[in-house]
């Protein structure tokens, strides 16, 4: 019932977009119009800049320069502000009169800047010609040369580097998340920003990350999916933003910009790590010495290209490509306790490094394609694709030769199962745009899909006994969404005493959620007992060892849909001060209607100085996956092996600990800031937020009390020895405070120099627990224990500060980036205070140098993490029998730049965008550094 009626709203949304287009040829034969043309070049070299944004002021209407620089824009008869911007440069505007027929010819010479405020952005707001510093919210604008300048290959590693509010943790030996990481903004959850690609709904990933991490009890978009080289620009809009755009949109909004200039252009990065870690040796009388060791891993291989094309005026097609192959790196140490059992006489008592603590092996093959294409009568066709796949390889804890959960039999000294991933992730928007009457329209639909599916090697179920496999389909998580979108905007000129803009729109969303189950041997309860040692004569664990099979009961394939509406106000009611006002409504098929508001004003009393504030109520909805995720999976807590049950809520093992159905998130979210520019190329933010979450959607502790044992074995549910659910458990606030200064000093003939510094203060707080249910209050397990409370409070840094500088001088640049990163609490204990650990701050500093040969081709050098910073070890004893033995001397769950060391790169690129001969299509113009110039307005 829920898909007939989503599919009735998407062809009502559909039917609205194609009588708009019908419309528009009529409504536009209708108007009498004139043509503005001309180009923008660069005041130093004289040369076209591709992609500028060229609007008219006070309208819709507008357009990019193409590679030449060169613009054409059709537009009423009258007089008309004509702007033009770009990131780096100075803007500049010009007053045009035309009259009907004419063709009035609008020149712009631009000065670089360094710094990014007079772009125009198209995220926080429906106008057309909204910059930055116009903006009433913060927005932070990471362009293609800030991606460029980083050395990073991964997109979320990219982006923590530049946005101080952004944080991307790498834990290690936590299944699935290893490979999917997540990543947060400003001290929340990953699946409270909502992830914009031009414009549209991104989708997350199927998986659910389950195990202890930062982000636990989420799901999260995939950055990594998301090839760095097809970005144009990411903007952040570090504000909630529920009321404009929907569900998830808690912390901020992250919109990602393809390009879509005319370039061509291929690059290769090779890399490595320098790892300093103990290894260890053993002589002839089996006694064990260490020595600290130098050894390369961590080796990646990158290779990428760009190819645009520009046609029909404003219209283009340009393809991007990525290839990485990144091999593991590896921290563990040896494990020098005993690892035989005394009875046995085939094990060998070894000594050397068999765990495996760090990034996982991963192959990714990434493509996107980004296009449109004019069709007259003011229409506009356009669209994007991609697909990616990910190859992935990680470890889990090493089981020894006297574990009880080894079989000696096929493994006498032990093993180290291996989890591998296998990732698809597939996106498409398709969409149509034009004006009529006044009013410009945009009708669209999207669709995206994810899935993970999970194999083990190396392993065993160890109640099979010697007849059992070491290899194991352990079965898949599948997401997918599809969206239709109507949106249509005007600019209205006597509404208020200066222009006001009325925005409104249709959404209808379906989601789609599978679980599938794995081969029979992977969640077999064989029935084997323990054969030797001091547990002899037990029932062996049941199911594949490091990642138990999906079992029938886990199947799930579950959908719902949402039709939502929004309205959207905006102007100025004295020339200083910028009143915002939107409203939204939506109407989920699951749990109901939510509507939300936001009020945001910016006032400027004097040129360059300018205060803004924001109040908004938001939420987010559960997703399909919390509410319909069930699995078994190996926790190791305080050392020990639990077989630990997620309990989808509404099924009887749920309802028997006290679960019940989910809620949306509620939010209120205040903000207040400052803005100053007292120079053209000096500027400065901050911005306080307060955000408060309410019913807040967790997973619950691991309910491991033998009590809750015997109570689940009771009613008839085996094979765990504990449990746990999603709840909404928890209320929140955050507090918190971003500052940015960017400064930009053209020297001339010495070149340009950029310097950026950016901090992120914050605190995030659980205000309120839920009582616990009876049901386990019975047998004194928390709902929400100390070690969950730990990965809100204190699990990501409450601070962190950026400092970069970047000098480039044709044909030489040079980057340097510092970041330091807060310190984090872990607290591995739910019982023991005593056993809490605090790693402190640390500073981690980027150096490249780069320089190109015959404006062509480019060579950089670079480190990344040069002085080689490695996080504070982890005590002894602090978090089990792994770190008491010395193995991982790492915190796994909560590092926020990784345990890995330096790396070192080389990047190689060829610009051969001259060396196309397409005709009357000049090549454009490069930086030292290999990258696009490429900015999208809409």
């Amino acid at each position: 019932m829920s898909q007939l009626r989503c599919a009735r709203v998407l062809a009502r949304l559909m039917s609205i977009a194609l009588f708009a287009i019908g419309m528009a040829p009529a409504a536009t034969s209708a108007q009498t119009t004139a043509t503005v043309s001309g180009r923008v070049t660069d005041a130093e070299t004289g040369e076209g800049i591709p992609a500028v944004a060229v609007r008219v002021q006070g309208t819709q209407l507008g357009t990019v320069t193409r590679a030449d620089g060169g613009y054409r824009i059709v537009l009423p008869a009258g007089t008309h502000v004509v702007r033009a911007a770009f990131i780096g440069y100075g803007a500049a505007q010009a007053t045009v009169v035309v009259t009907a027929g004419q063709t009035v010819t609008r020149d712009f010479v631009l000065t670089r800047t360094g710094i990014a405020l007079d772009q125009v952005v198209m995220t926080g707001s429906r106008r057309s010609d909204r910059t930055v510093v116009e903006a009433p919210a913060p927005i932070d604008v990471l362009t293609s040369e800030d991606i460029a300048m980083t050395g990073q290959t991964e997109t979320s590693q990219i982006i923590q580097m530049l946005a101080p509010s952004f944080n991307f943790p790498r834990p290690s030996v936590n299944d699935g998340t290893d490979h999917i990481r997540p990543a947060t903004l400003r001290g929340l959850g990953p699946d409270q920003i909502l992830v914009l690609v031009n414009g549209k709904r991104r989708h997350t990933t199927a998986l659910v990350h389950v195990n202890q991490s930062v982000g636990r009890g989420s799901t999260s978009v995939d950055f990594n999916a998301l090839p760095a080289n097809a970005i144009d620009r990411i903007e952040i809009l570090r504000d909630g933003a529920a009321a404009q755009y929907g569900s998830d949109a808690i912390a901020g909004v992250m919109n990602i910009i393809l390009k879509s200039a005319p370039e061509a252009a291929v690059s290769a990065t090779v890399g490595s790590r320098r790892s300093n870690t103990f290894g260890s040796t053993t002589d002839a009388n089996n006694q064990v010495t260490f020595g600290k060791r130098d050894f390369r891993d961590g080796r990646v291989f990158q290779l990428d290209g760009n190819m645009g094309f520009a046609f029909r005026e404003d219209g283009f097609l340009h393809l991007s490509a990525e290839f990485r192959d990144r091999e593991r790196t590896n921290r563990a140490r040896a494990d020098v306790s005993n690892q035989c059992l005394s009875i046995t006489t085939a094990c060998q008592n070894l000594r050397h490094i068999q765990s495996w603590q760090g990034d996982p092996e991963a192959t990714d093959r990434l493509v996107f394609v980004n296009a449109a294409l004019p069709l007259g009568n003011g229409l506009r066709v356009y669209g994007s694709s991609g697909i990616s796949g990910r190859k992935g390889l990680a470890a889990g804890f090493l089981r020894r030769s006297l574990d009880d959960r080894t079989v000696r039999a096929i493994y006498p000294n032990g093993f180290l199962p291996l989890i591998e991933a296998d990732i698809f992730d597939g996106s498409g928007t398709v969409g149509v745009k034009g004006s009529v009457r006044g009013w410009a329209w945009d009708a669209s639909g999207s669709y995206g899909t994810n899935s993970f599916e999970f194999s083990v090697d190396s392993s065993v179920n160890t109640s099979m006994g010697a007849a059992s496999p070491t290899r194991f389909y352990a079965g898949a998580q599948r997401a997918n969404q599809l969206v239709a979108n109507v949106d249509l905007v005007r600019v209205f000129d006597r509404l208020l005493p200066f222009s006001t803009s009325v925005a409104f729109g249709l959404e209808g969303r379906r989601d789609n959620y599978k679980l599938e189950r794995g081969d029979e041997n992977s969640y077999r309860e064989g029935g084997v007992l323990i054969l030797d040692g001091p547990n002899a004569g037990r029932p062996a664990a049941p199911f594949a060892q490091v990642f138990p099979g999906f079992r029938p009961v886990d199947e799930a394939d579950e959908s719902r849909t949402n039709v939502g509406g929004y309205v959207d106000l905006e102007g100025n009611i004295l020339r200083q001060w910028l009143i915002a006002v939107a409203a939204r409504a939506e109407n989920y098929s699951d749990f109901g209607s939510t509507l939300d508001g936001k009020l945001a004003m910016r006032f400027e009393p004097v040129s360059g100085f300018a205060l803004r504030a924001a109040a908004q109520t938001g939420f987010r909805a559960p997703s399909l996956s919390q509410s319909n995720f069930s699995a078994v999976s190996t926790n190791f807590i305080g050392g020990v092996p639990f077989e630990i049950r997620t309990f989808a809520v509404g099924t009887p093992g749920a309802t028997l600990l006290g679960a019940r159905e989910l809620e949306p998130e509620e939010s209120t979210n205040y903000s207040l800031g400052l803005t100053a520019r007292p120079l053209s190329n000096l500027s400065f933010t901050a911005d306080y937020y307060k955000i408060e979450i309410d019913n807040r959607i967790v997973l619950s502790g691991n309910f491991i009390h033998t009590s809750v044992q015997t109570l689940l074995a009771a009613n008839g549910i085996t094979g765990v020895s504990g449990a746990r659910y999603f709840t909404n458990a928890i209320d929140t606030r955050t507090r918190g405070i971003d500052v940015v200064m960017q400064y930009g000093l053209n020297l001339g003939s010495r070149g340009l120099l950029r310097l950026t510094a950016g901090h992120n203060q914050n605190k995030s707080t659980v205000t309120r627990i839920a009582p616990t249910p009876t049901q386990l209050a019975a047998v004194s397990t928390a709902l929400f224990d100390r070690v969950q409370e730990a990965l809100i409070e204190t699990g990501q840094p409450r601070n962190n500060t950026s400092l970069t500088t970047n000098y480039s001088l044709r044909p030489f640049s040079f980057n340097v980036h510092t970041q330091r990163f807060g310190k984090v609490t872990e607290r591995p204990s739910a019982t023991n205070p005593a056993l809490d650990q605090t790693y402190g701050a640390k500073w981690v500093t980027d150096l490249a140098v780069s320089y190109k040969f015959f404006n062509q081709l480019a060579f950089t050098i670079g480190a990344n993490n040069v002085t080689d910073q490695y996080p504070d070890t982890t005590l002894a004893g602090a978090a089990g029998a792994n770190q008491t033995r010395g193995i991982y001397v790492y915190d796994a769950s909560t590092s926020t730049f990784g345990i890995n060391g330096a790396y070192y790169y080389v990047k190689a690129g060829w610009d051969f965008s001259a060396l196309r001969g397409r005709a009357g299509r000049p090549s454009a113009r490069k930086s030292p550094m290999l990258k696009s110039r490429s900015v999208r307005v809409r």
